[in-house]
């Protein structure tokens, strides 16, 4: 049975893009029934063109499940931007297909996102432990020392967050980028007049690790859809990268990153695409 909201609340959209994960789906939206204070007004799946078409027994669930279908793959940002456009929330709010949000997400959420605010994006804990997690979520963390509670910020988790669902409309949504779409929706909000806020309480368990060859992949692309670069620049970046790593605390991790920071680097300094 769905929990009924308090009069005057959020109605939440939750959005999630997927691609091949059925499995990750079905524990997801268990994790949301799980810790939904009755906020959550719907639901909203979009399948970037899985290979095998994602079923959803929306009967099977507390709240409204919608399923939306790209025929070709379009990427995570092309889904979250068609899924915002549907929504009839209030709210959209952000999950990754293989995130699990910690059971006061929705009271985090509830309370942090106020009207002075466009938007919110909290932190993202592992639940995976190889070395690719490890690099990554030291990176989390680095990040995330440097702001205090409720502070402006420039990053935006694509899959820990939520927004205003007026705000992200006018905003135009996430850039239809491969890499990088999170923080470009963050200028975008800035551009509108609005601001992303960090909230530590705001918490997810994710799937950290996709391999190392994503990994590179992924960092490789972000520089090449980034501002261009002088050698020397670069050279600056990946030194100061090399002087923050874990070296004593975690050296393959370290040495993990500042490889990734290497092709990151090297990709700002090749012509634009």
């Amino acid at each position: 049975m769905s929990k009924t909201p308090p009069d005057g609340a959020k109605q939440v959209s939750v959005v999630v893009a997927t691609y091949n994960r059925p499995t990750d789906v079905d524990l997801l939206l268990t994790a949301i029934a799980a810790c939904d204070t009755g906020i959550v007004h719907e639901v909203i799946l979009v399948d970037d063109a899985s290979d095998t078409p994602l079923g959803v027994d929306a009967a099977e669930h507390p709240f409204p499940v919608r399923l939306l279908r790209h025929e070709r793959r379009r990427g995570a940002a092309a889904g979250r931007n068609l899924a915002g456009q549907e929504a009839t929330g209030d709210v959209l709010a952000f999950l990754d297909d293989d995130a699990r949000p910690l059971p006061d997400w929705f009271a985090v959420l509830d309370a942090a996102l106020t009207h002075e605010r466009a938007a919110i994006t909290g932190r993202v804990l592992p639940f995976d432990s190889s070395v690719v997690a490890r690099a990554r979520q030291y990176r989390y963390e680095f990040r995330y020392a440097q702001h205090s509670p409720g502070s402006e910020v420039t990053f935006f988790a694509g899959g820990n967050s939520a927004v205003w669902t007026k705000d992200f409309l006018t905003a135009g949504g996430f850039p239809d980028v491969v890499t990088a779409s999170d923080n470009g929706l963050v200028e975008r909000l800035a551009e509108a007049g609005g601001r992303v806020h960090f909230v530590p309480g705001l918490r997810v368990a994710h799937r950290n690790s996709k391999g190392a060859g994503i990994a590179l992949r992924e960092a490789w692309r972000a520089g090449r859809l980034a501002p261009r670069s002088t050698p020397a620049a670069a050279v600056r970046r990946f030194a100061d990268s090399a002087r923050t790593q874990p070296w004593s605390d975690d050296p393959a991790a370290a040495g993990l990153n500042l490889g990734l920071q290497a092709a990151n680097s090297l990709a700002t300094t090749l012509p634009a695409a």
